[in-house]
């Protein structure tokens, strides 16, 4: 997609007597995503932006549906122990009445909370029609819910307190340095060599916020105008600030190993759509049994595929393939929750700058973020994937 030529006076721009304008370009980095197939083209940029340098937003959380154990404490190893230690982080989940069942695969007993002290539970083994079993260590326990006495007070509180996450904007930007001898004459196969040079900057410069995109870390420290602003990737979402859904054992990527990263991101509560990998552990996808992928024609592109992986859960992952993800990395993720936008009046845009000698010049600048909302819950990451 070619730019629109800058000294074009049928273009839009605003102007000074001093000759100095600003031309926005962003229209121009829209249609090069249409015809790109990697992460930032898959995300887009939102019509939002952001306000501040320090982009925050607001995470809200339902309460959660399990509780784990103390581990070495008493776990019901036998039948007929009454006793259930809890996480010191997580006892104030159930109280009298709340019914758990252990999630371990093939257990069916369900136990009612009939009292808790601090971390300690006491339970009624057994409850209902369902069997004593003997549980492991490890188990994590369903709550099912909580049931309520007739007459009761009142229950207790359960309101969540909101979290503020947080990214910074990085600043993108290149130049363009036309001397007068090189505006002068002919280039072969080009009309204009300001407009052919201007478009290939602004082509790095979307290469530059994919990549920021995929592998940037978040800065340590708030912008000012002396630092380096810098926005974190979903890679360091995914892992680095969130230990949620991070998986680090060597393994070969399979569908059992896609299918595991997609059910983590489902029992958190997210909705995954798709899979983040490079060429290396796409070309695993594809030596998949066809039973786990379809593949459809793009609507954007002519003669180009989509291909997704056909999960347990009945969803299927469009694959995403980005030259510039990690060859050991798959992200599992809801795009629903990530956002890519700019600094409010900062989208890309070009500016021509004094002309100094027998040169023009001119730069492209662009001030953006990205949002990961949820991260913990909602992004899935693999970061030792076997070649």
């Amino acid at each position: 997609m070619a730019l629109a030529n800058p000294i074009d006076s049928t273009h839009a721009y605003s102007g000074t007597q001093s000759d100095v304008y600003k031309l926005d370009v962003s229209e121009m980095l829209s249609a090069i995503l249409l015809d790109d197939t990697d992460f930032l083209s898959f995300i887009g940029v939102s019509g939002e932006t952001a306000t501040e340098t320090k982009h925050q937003w607001v995470e809200d959380a339902l309460n959660a549906t399990t509780v784990k154990q103390s581990g070495g404490a008493s776990f019901l190893s036998g039948t007929t122990a009454t006793v259930l230690v809890l996480s010191a982080s997580q006892n104030t989940r159930v109280t009298a009445g709340t019914l758990l069942r252990d999630e371990i695969s093939g257990m069916t007993e369900v136990v009612q909370v009939t009292a808790r002290s601090g971390v300690s539970a006491t339970v009624t083994r057994g409850y209902g029609s369902s069997p004593a079993e003997a549980h492991l260590v490890s188990a994590t326990w369903r709550i099912i819910a909580h049931a309520r006495p007739q007459g009761m007070e009142g229950p207790k509180d359960e309101s969540t307190t909101r979290a503020f996450k947080y990214n910074f904007t990085e600043i993108f930007s290149k130049g363009v340095k036309l001397t007068g001898t090189a505006q002068a004459i002919e280039h072969y196969g080009v009309g204009a060599e300001d407009t052919y040079q201007i478009d290939l900057r602004l082509r790095e410069l979307k290469r530059e916020l994919n990549q920021a995109l995929i592998m940037g870390i978040r800065a340590p420290n708030d912008v000012g105008a002396t630092t380096y602003g810098t926005m974190g990737g979903v890679i360091e979402f995914s892992s680095l600030l969130n230990t949620g859904n991070s998986n680090s054992t060597a393994e070969t990527l399979t569908p059992s190993v896609l299918n595991a990263m997609a059910k983590q991101v489902f029992d958190d509560g997210g909705n995954p759509d798709f899979v983040l990998v490079g060429a290396l552990q796409k070309q695993k996808i594809s030596l998949f049994d066809q039973e786990f992928r379809r593949s459809t024609l793009d609507t954007r592109r002519a003669g180009y595929t989509v291909e997704e992986f056909v999960t347990d859960l009945g969803v299927n992952l469009r694959v995403i393939v980005d030259r510039w993800v990690p060859t050991d990395v798959a992200i599992v993720g809801d795009s629903s929750k990530i956002k890519v936008l700019p600094l409010t009046g900062r989208a890309f845009f070009l500016e021509k700058l004094a002309k100094t000698g027998d040169a023009e010049r001119w730069q492209i600048v662009g001030e953006y973020t990205a949002e990961f909302r949820n991260a913990a819950e909602t992004l899935a990451h693999h970061y030792k994937l076997k070649p």
